[in-house]
């Protein structure tokens, strides 16, 4: 059974930390993002460090990119195959032995373009078996009734993660080096690890036939299928990163043509976002189990359109920041916790894992995204461009959220 003491009602926005399990998953959770937000400016400044070609910037961004798009779906088969936490255990120790190889590299003076085009190919693949075991686990840890809170405040330490990894890998890199960044990097990844470990309380996992991936993938793609508040759920999630989220990998050079602003002037941008998805997570975190999920789903889809509208013409920096701003709380801070909390709440146990890869596959195609974005951005203009994705996504929302009635009457069960 879930191991969970008392809290008192006025701690009710954190009460999925009554659950012993659930902090020591979150303080892993803690690790993890921090060590993720490291490591993708750590990565991209060592690229820019060997090649400072922008170009070859964006070609590692892609080698991570594919196999984080193919590995996610077979992340899930495998998450519902065998026991989540061993997969978490052992894809955690793998993350951290590939970025060791990385900074051993780097110190050595042996690193080449090769050696990082590699490790972040396998980076990606790791990561996307990591990502499904790590979501699916929260249901495993907190009861049914407790699932909205734990996914927000699971997405509150991830958001956190964004904002404290790359100024922590600033820092280091600043006070020290390149090498030392690293060498922090694979060491907070190996911190969490012992989190893990002491996980005790995990209900008995049923029995499940070992039958071939391609069936079992076929088993969690029919589920989906089968139920109308999955696919709808999943399809306003793959139109929300695809185009909505594009922009987050070109920022950098939205912010130089439409706002004149360079690299430090972009890192608050990120910040402000990274603070409204706070912002939004404890609101989220705050409201007990809500029955009104589509609402919230679909209202704050249609504000990151809205937002995201406003900023593509804005020319000022600070009112800039501010809408950006509301952009974080809008998606990642509503929009992304409420669609893993719907999918798992209507998720079959035994198919969760399965069925939170294929929502997994979401965030990883905005990797994807950028570059017809950043095409479309170079021919016609980077607010043409942003306000033709808000646009694409807003038109999405009504057919899926507004016009079907599917999400509606899921809250009435």
């Amino acid at each position: 059974p879930l191991q969970a003491n008392g809290f008192r009602n006025k701690f009710k926005m954190f009460r999925a930390f009554r659950y012993n399990d659930f902090r020591l998953f979150w303080l892993s959770g803690a690790t993890q993002s921090i060590a993720q937000g490291m490591q993708f400016l750590t990565i991209g400044i060592l690229v820019l460090d060997i090649t400072s070609s922008s170009f070859q910037l964006g070609l590692v961004i892609f080698a991570y990119g594919i196999p984080n798009v193919v590995f996610s779906v077979l992340g899930g088969i495998i998450a519902d195959r065998t026991d989540r936490l061993r997969l978490l255990i052992s894809t955690r120790i793998a993350i951290s032995i590939l970025i060791l190889g990385l900074a051993i590299l780097k110190v050595s003076g042996l690193l080449e373009l090769w050696h990082v085009f590699a490790i972040s190919s396998l980076l990606g693949a790791v990561q996307a078996i990591n990502n499904p075991s790590r979501m699916a686990l929260i249901g495993d840890l907190v009861e049914r009734k407790d699932l909205m809170n734990g996914v927000a405040l699971f997405s509150m330490v991830d958001q956190s993660g964004q904002i404290i990894g790359p100024a922590l890998s600033g820092l280091v890199i600043e006070l020290f080096d390149l090498g030392t960044a690293l060498f922090v990097n694979a060491g907070l990844y190996a911190s969490g690890i012992l989190f893990l470990v002491l996980i005790k309380s995990l209900p008995a996992i049923s029995e499940i036939p070992k039958t071939a991936i391609l069936i079992d993938l076929k088993k969690g793609l029919h589920c989906v299928w089968s139920s109308p508040i999955l696919y709808t759920v999943i399809g306003l999630t793959f139109a929300f990163t695809f185009f909505a989220m594009s922009y987050r990998q070109v920022l950098p050079a939205f912010t130089e043509e439409v706002l004149s602003a360079g690299a430090g002037a972009t890192g608050l941008l990120w910040m402000g976002a990274g603070l409204g998805s706070l912002i939004g997570n404890l609101i989220l975190a705050s409201l007990d189990d809500y029955k009104r999920k589509s609402l919230i789903l679909i209202g704050s889809l249609i504000a990151v359109c809205i937002f995201l509208a406003l900023f593509a013409w804005s020319t000022w920096y600070w009112p800039s920041w501010i809408i950006f701003f509301f952009v974080g709380m809008a998606s990642t801070g509503f929009f992304w916790p409420m669609a893993n909390t719907l999918v798992q709440l209507n998720a079959p146990p035994e198919l969760r894992g399965r069925i939170i890869s294929i929502l997994q596959v979401a965030p990883a195609i905005h990797f994807l995204s950028a570059l017809p974005l950043a095409l479309v951005g170079d021919t016609f203009g980077w607010p043409i461009a942003v306000t033709g994705a808000a646009v694409i996504t807003l038109l999405v929302a009504l057919l899926l959220g507004i016009w079907n009635p599917t999400l509606r009457r899921s809250d009435s069960r």
